[in-house]
């Protein structure tokens, strides 16, 4: 920590939530810097918690908040972090052997991902026809491929790290598994308030993010490979064509509400 930063943190005005990986960097650009931001690191579900407890003002996390009882207010006007097709780390693992979704009858969920979770229950439910299928929460520190399932669900950088870490299992891809059968796009995650907060002031700060972000996705691809030719090439596509960082707020409720669940406009 700097010496300025103490100083800083004490004329902070917001306290604003992100995951920790990659797909969420173009739209967090110079938050952790901003005098009136104190920007926190968490995963999905912890994200959640800390909405719920009111400890984070607004927090780029997971969609289906917006689904859950009671609902927290997603920005819909606002940046969000969704696909057309391919998403590439929102995955679900197949085990070698297995070559269809339909084959499996017992998962591994990503306790970090209650939207990745939703996602698959869905697919599950309504194009898979397994709606009874084995659901198994995995604990931190436990490897999900060392487990006796025959799929593993897992979000974000982790995701991304298993493609190449278990080449035998047979990678299902949700996003593009959601476009087949919906035709919409997929909301991963967008800016969620805490209970009874007022946006007014912070919007502001989070499109100057975006703004700032999002023409510096090719470098931030550039720099997450490390030197490594073929992962810059991988990323770059992931970030720059694979995501949207901008959907129209009638194609976020209509994907919001073929996932499943009446909700209440903030």
């Amino acid at each position: 920590m700097t010496n300025d930063q103490p100083a800083r943190r004490e004329q902070a005005r917001w306290k604003v939530g992100t995951v920790p990986y990659l797909v969420a960097r173009p739209l967090t650009w110079g938050l952790e810097k901003h005098a009136q931001v104190e920007l926190v690191e968490a995963p999905p579900a912890r994200l959640a918690q800390m909405l719920r407890e009111g400890s984070l003002d607004m927090a780029l996390a997971s969609s289906v908040l917006a689904l859950e009882e009671p609902p927290l207010a997603m920005w819909e006007e606002g940046p969000v972090i969704a696909s057309a097709g391919p998403i590439r780390s929102v995955l679900l693992f197949l085990r070698p052997g297995l070559e269809n979704p339909r084959q499996l009858q017992s998962w591994a969920a990503d306790p970090h991902s209650r939207t990745g979770q939703r996602l698959t229950r869905w697919l599950l439910q309504h194009t898979w026809d397994l709606p009874h299928a084995e659901a198994v929460d995995l604990e931190d520190g436990v490897d999900p491929f060392s487990l006796p399932v025959d799929a593993v669900q897992l979000i974000g950088d982790p995701a991304l790290d298993a493609v190449h870490r278990h080449p035998d299992w047979k990678v299902v891809d949700l996003g593009s598994s959601w476009k087949k059968a919906t035709d919409l796009p997929f909301v991963f995650a967008g800016w969620m308030a805490k209970p009874g907060f007022e946006r007014k002031g912070l919007e502001a700060i989070l499109q100057q993010a975006a703004a700032a972000g999002l023409p510096r996705r090719a470098e931030l691809a550039v720099d997450a490979a490390s030197g490594q030719v073929e992962q810059e090439v991988f990323l770059k596509r992931y970030l720059c064509d694979d995501l949207l960082y901008r959907l129209p707020a009638v194609q976020i409720q209509a994907c919001l509400a073929k996932l499943g669940c009446a909700r209440k406009h903030a």
